[in-house]
């Protein structure tokens, strides 16, 4: 898997690349075929309590947001949570396509699946793996000092 990082600020970059390796690398995609963009972005929809969004902006791409305005400990789970979304899309457990009325369709292990954001079962997974992946990184950079 192709990893690219963008962000103004240098540090959050290498943050973002280093946490985006090894995620890819716990979720045991980094031998996928796939590129995936992982960006700093500072407009995501702050009304809405967006944090990150997770979306294919290709056949084989797949485009990552984090809040920009983010402490490193959400962007941590936030980055977490959007690289489980990545898994799904690449391994096709997860996909959306849009619908006549402008919203989209979202498909879960082949079937539309039309529940409560809490309810969807690609986002009770993110949640889950959020805390499990971060942990794993926390204690991977704890050894690596010692």
């Amino acid at each position: 898997m192709e990893i690219k990082v963008s962000s103004k600020n240098p540090s959050r970059k290498e943050l973002l690349e280093k946490a985006s390796i090894f995620y890819a690398k716990e979720l045991n995609l980094d031998f996928s075929t796939y590129t995936v963009n992982v960006m700093s972005h500072s407009n995501l929809r702050k009304n809405d309590n967006v944090n990150g969004l997770c979306g294919r902006t290709g056949p084989k791409e797949i485009t990552v947001l984090i809040d920009s305005r983010l402490g490193i400990p959400k962007i941590l789970y936030t980055l977490a949570h959007e690289m489980t979304h990545v898994k799904q899309y690449v391994r096709g457990q997860y996909r959306s396509e849009p619908s006549r009325n402008g919203k989209h369709k979202r498909f879960w292990l082949g079937k539309q699946v039309a529940v409560a954001y809490a309810r969807r079962p690609w986002e009770k997974e993110a949640v889950k793996m959020e805390s499990l992946l971060v942990e794993k990184l926390l204690t991977n950079v704890t050894q690596n000092i010692k």
